[in-house]
């Protein structure tokens, strides 16, 4: 098998093109998407682009390598329009909202999108900057900010995809209660029976914390103009992440 100058894999002298990287990357993510709970190959991926396993190995070294390139192209996909005339506040809740739907269905590759070492996020960052700009951040806090929010989205993304289901959990937790003292029993397990509505909340409530933590970092923004009448607070105290468990974005 030869490569040719696009970097499309042809076999032999004449013969026309089979696949490229770039069709790789597109049907390895198209068989994520199709079925999330199956690992992603390189055998799978070779079945994809109808080809042997080996000729993967062309462009990509290992599993990982590929995954990575397929978490980039996740990361780089996401659109998003801000809706018009509105404050910061709602766009930056709407743009969150969509990045975890969007991110959502693709659980086996948030580890790698929390660790990528390319510019996949650049997208992101340029469009962070333009939300937050109204909040009138030096260069360091707009960076402080622009964490704040990445990692709290890949880390609730992460968080929604890899515990147990709420209305699963209840049950179980109910019968752990069995051997606990009455008074425990009575205080427990109401809470238990909100917690399918509770999981429905948090990322609102995530949201929510996020934004009051942000008008803490730039001042106080008036919430029609989205800039204008803002009053400087002295700078708090470092943020960190809210309900994350991703250690970097």
């Amino acid at each position: 098998m030869t490569e040719g100058a696009d970097g499309t894999a042809t076999r032999g002298r004449g013969r026309p093109a089979r696949f490229s990287r770039e069709q790789i990357i597109e049907a390895a993510v198209a068989l994520v998407y199709a079925d999330p709970g199956a690992p992603l190959t390189i055998k799978r991926v070779a079945e994809a682009v109808g080809s042997a396993p080996m000729a993967l190995y062309r462009y990509f070294p290992d599993r990982d390598d590929l995954l990575h390139a397929v978490a980039d192209r996740v990361a780089t996909d996401m659109h998003f329009d801000p809706p018009e005339g509105a404050t910061w506040q709602d766009k930056l809740r709407a743009w969150m909202l969509t990045s975890m739907e969007h991110l959502r269905p693709y659980p086996q590759l948030l580890p790698y999108i929390a660790s990528t070492r390319q510019p996949a996020w650049l997208p992101s960052f340029i469009m962070l900057t333009s939300l937050l700009s109204p909040l009138g951040l030096d260069d360091e806090d707009m960076a402080l900010a622009i964490s704040l929010v990445g990692t709290t989205i890949v880390g609730q993304a992460i968080l929604a995809t890899q515990r147990a289901p709420a209305d699963e959990m209840a049950p179980v937790m109910r019968e752990a209660l069995r051997d606990a003292a009455p008074e425990h029993r009575a205080r427990v397990e109401p809470v238990i029976d909100r917690l399918p509505e509770a999981m429905e909340r948090l990322y609102g409530l995530v949201i929510d914390n996020t934004i009051v933590a942000l008008e803490g970092l730039g001042g106080v923004a008036d919430a029609t103009t989205g800039g204008a009448g803002r009053e400087r607070r002295p700078k708090p105290a470092p943020l960190a992440p809210l309900f994350t468990s991703a250690g970097a974005w």
